[in-house]
């Protein structure tokens, strides 16, 4: 049975964008904040859960990246009509949660080996193994929790996923507080112990609150969702293949931002301070744009399974033109008060060397400005294109072309030659417009609508 066409509206995909932003948002805060509370109470502690923090994420990614096409698989299966097919999808994601869990728990002890091989020693190097071992372990929850959370965001039900999210968040801060100093009586923990608990705890909550919506009507009687739960053999096949590259693109993402902060940081301290200065802003500022994809990637998704894949460039077409929208308002910004966003991170127990940081940051933060224009529309049409499942496309290129202009060229420019950072913000933005030119031909060519994630009449047609 197909769907009723509704209208592409700008309202429709401003929508399903808000609550993902506030999602995003209320993590970055609960992020901001714990680190706060481990660098407040242990410096030595607080310098461990960044590297140890970014290395399980990474790892960890390789398996959420995988699990989250569970969400595309539910959006072409609620275009299609087919929506006892949309909770049986969301179950297969649980199984696969299961198995990805037992691997990373297994794998723990054997990738914290990592920082001996990086010669970290003494307490760091403690404090290291136990952080990476930590959020590993709440990434187990987030496996699952992403797998469920998919019904919701593939039908576009992104208020669900909000309210999640800012609750597990703020349960996170909650746990944080009375966990790392030993408040209320609480056992005090430490910066590593009690943040590592406290995000574990976050995350188990919400996980709690998406298995608490499956019992609403809408879910349990015209999705099954709690009947639809046998094990489906395809499905789970069809997760891996097309989950697969996301995984890979998710891990080699991360991976490679994190080997480009330590090339830059082979310059010297001012130059990492900038670059992570204007990487935080970037980071930011980046939300809408993330939230602006995810919608209008849900969109597509539910078009190409309703059998409509001629109005997906409708779907582009509106989305290009809120990124534009917000592109434009993000060079006024950065080129009116660059000084002002800077001056954010100012230390005022070190303003002479932060005077140096501020000039070094200064140009960055203008450059950045317009990469951050052609960014939006290459997340944009990335994310339309993994909800058509073109995953190994978008794999391939990750591998290849951020190797090139995050690692190869940045190695060359500041360990070769020894450069100014500014040479790599040259560098990133050239990066960033083959990245469109890749993406943008790609949509064009039409080649997506060979792939076929579900095999059924609206899809096929």
């Amino acid at each position: 049975m197909k769907s009723a066409e509704p209208d592409i509206t700008y309202r429709s995909i401003i929508g399903i964008t808000y609550p993902i932003i506030l999602s995003m948002f209320s993590m970055n805060i609960m992020v901001f904040v714990d680190r706060a509370f481990v660098a407040r109470y242990d410096l030595v502690e607080f310098a461990a859960t960044l590297p140890a923090g970014n290395a399980a994420t990474a790892i960890a990614n390789l398996f959420i990246g995988m699990i989250a096409f569970v969400s595309t698989l539910i959006s072409q299966y609620y275009g299609a009509g087919k929506y006892e097919r949309c909770a049986s999808s969301m179950w297969q994601g649980v199984y696969l949660s299961i198995l990805f869990s037992a691997v990373l728990l297994l794998l723990s002890p054997w990738t914290s080996l990592l920082f001996d091989m990086l010669g970290h020693t003494g307490e760091l190097l403690v404090y290291e193994k136990r952080f990476f071992h930590l959020i590993l372990l709440s990434s187990c929850v987030q496996l699952f929790s992403t797998s469920v959370s998919g019904l919701f965001r593939g039908v576009g039900d992104t208020k669900i996923i909000m309210i999640a999210a800012i609750a597990g968040n703020l349960c996170n801060i909650a746990l944080d507080w009375l966990l790392i100093f030993g408040n209320l009586g609480f056992p005090e923990m430490g910066g590593v112990n009690g943040a590592g608990t406290a995000t574990i705890g976050g995350c188990l909550f919400t996980f709690i609150i998406y298995l608490a919506m499956l019992f609403l009507p809408k879910y349990k009687d015209s999705f099954g969702s709690l009947r639809n739960f046998r094990p489906d053999k395809e499905a789970i096949l069809k997760v891996i293949r097309f989950g697969f590259p996301a995984g890979i693109q998710a891990f080699v993402q991360t991976g490679y931002y994190s080997l480009l902060l330590i090339i830059i940081g082979g310059i010297g301290e001012v130059s990492l301070a900038a670059a992570n200065i204007v990487f935080t802003i970037e980071g930011l500022s980046i939300f809408p744009v993330l939230g602006l994809g995810t919608a209008v990637g849900i969109i597509a998704a539910q078009e190409r399974g309703a059998g409509r894949s001629e109005r997906i460039p409708l779907v582009v077409r509106k989305g290009i033109m809120l990124s534009l929208v917000f592109s434009a308002l993000i060079i006024i910004l950065f080129n009116v008060l660059p000084v002002a966003l800077i001056s954010i991170f100012q230390d005022h127990d070190s303003r002479g060397m932060f005077e140096q940081i501020k000039q070094a940051a200064l140009p960055l933060v203008r450059i950045t400005s317009v990469w951050i224009a052609f960014d939006t529309m290459v997340i944009l049409l990335i994310n339309v294109l993994k909800s058509i499942g073109d995953t190994f496309f978008i794999m391939v290129v990750y591998l290849t072309m951020p190797a090139i202009f995050y690692l190869i060229f940045p190695y060359w420019i500041c360990v070769v030659h020894g450069r100014p950072l500014i040479w790599v913000w040259w560098d990133l933005l050239i990066y960033t417009f083959l990245m469109l030119g890749l993406v943008a031909v790609r949509f064009r060519s039409g080649r997506w609508k060979r792939i076929h994630v579900i095999h059924s009449q609206a899809a096929d047609a």
